[in-house]
């Protein structure tokens, strides 16, 4: 692939995520989970904190600006601004595949700049699926990440025009990877969803958190059949497993053995408080902070979206009787509907009983 695809398909990326939105009628999952508002809980709003961990890293927040850019000169600003934010707030970031960088150093500097300004917290990198030991230490050497991410992207890559066909080894690198590059790895869907048995082998490779890139937000098919200036037929926006459901699936399976990022439309704080109380141990989101660092007077409106976020998880956590969300995820959680259905014909009905019963 030459340089001037990857960078234009980096540009193509963000016009195609701020053209399309989110997609119409399709849904995370999370409508079906219900937390108990406690009537008197006994909790001061200055002793609640929102700190969690992700592979033995305190993040101060749960919110992860999850990987969606850098590679090309029009995409700097981009990553300057959401590295700000990033600072100001204490969130963990994502840098989008490193592939660009690495094959052209001249726009190296539009990942190393969210490093440069957040100089003390927690980045992330990534690289696809196949990708092998010694490029993966280069991705996180490029901006001295503390964690790496392995994207899995087969849909994205079938629609893709420039997209591989061939996805035989990707597991055996991951592996390798896990063992050799010296930082923890994520093992990271695009938008699909993971399932429980798909999370076995990936912890079984050896990644220590698994995020799992649901349903329901920005939709990679859909990305690359923008670009092609294509039409796909309707079931392919409904195509995969919605966060929701891949959330309760990943966990159910591996318990504590690995860490988990819910993805995949999480758009409001309520989506976060339901996720860390499946067991999340943080949340991804991307597509709703390129769209608003992108419009006028987008770092304002981006940094309102981030405190109000951050206000209505505090005051979720006060009215369930919760001073953080390690307190969150003992109490009940209630799955109805469709997804209770899904998880109790996975065989997971054990796992959703448990969790929804009076302690």
């Amino acid at each position: 692939m030459t340089r001037d695809v990857r960078q234009r398909r980096k540009v193509e990326h963000v016009h195609a995520v701020q053209s399309l939105g989110d997609p119409a009628g399709v849904s995370n999952g999370f409508e079906c989970v219900s937390l108990l508002p406690c009537s008197a809980p006994e909790v001061a709003w200055g002793d609640v904190s929102l700190a969690t961990e992700l592979c033995g890293k305190r993040l101060e927040s749960p919110i992860i600006i999850n990987a969606m850019t850098g590679g090309a000169d029009e995409v700097y600003d981009i990553n300057r601004k959401l590295a700000q934010a990033a600072k100001r707030f204490g969130l963990a970031m994502a840098l989008g595949s490193a592939s660009a960088g690495l094959s052209s150093p001249e726009v190296a500097y539009t990942y190393r700049v969210v490093r440069e300004i957040h100089q003390d917290g927690v980045v992330i990198a990534n690289v696809g699926m196949g990708t092998g030991v010694e490029r993966a230490r280069k991705a996180v050497e490029l901006v001295r990440a503390d964690l790496l991410q392995v994207h899995f992207n087969a849909a994205q890559e079938l629609f893709m025009a420039e997209g591989d066909r061939d996805f035989r080894g990707a597991l055996p690198a991951l592996a390798e990877v896990a063992q050799g590059v010296g930082v923890p790895v994520i093992a990271k869907e695009v938008g699909q969803g993971i399932s429980a048995e798909d999370a076995v082998r990936f912890a079984d490779a050896g990644a220590r958190a698994i995020d799992v890139g649901g349903l329901g937000g920005t939709n990679f098919i859909a990305v690359e059949a923008w670009r092609r200036g294509a039409e796909i037929d309707e079931f392919w926006h409904q195509w995969g497993l919605p966060t929701a459901a891949s959330l309760c699936e990943v966990k159910a399976v591996l318990g504590d053995r690995a860490d988990v990022i819910a993805s995949g439309g999480i758009r409001t704080a309520l989506d976060v408080a339901k996720a860390m109380a499946l067991g999340a141990n943080a949340v991804g989101i991307a597509g709703p902070l390129v769209r608003l660092v992108t419009q006028p007077n987008g770092e304002e409106q981006l940094n309102r979206f981030i405190e109000e976020m951050h206000f209505g998880l505090r005051a979720l956590l006060v009215l369930t009787g919760c001073r953080n969300f390690s307190d969150l995820r003992g109490k009940p959680v209630v799955v109805l509907g469709w997804l209770r259905e899904w998880l109790e014909a996975r065989g997971l009905k054990a796992w959703v009983d448990a969790r929804g019963r009076v302690t």
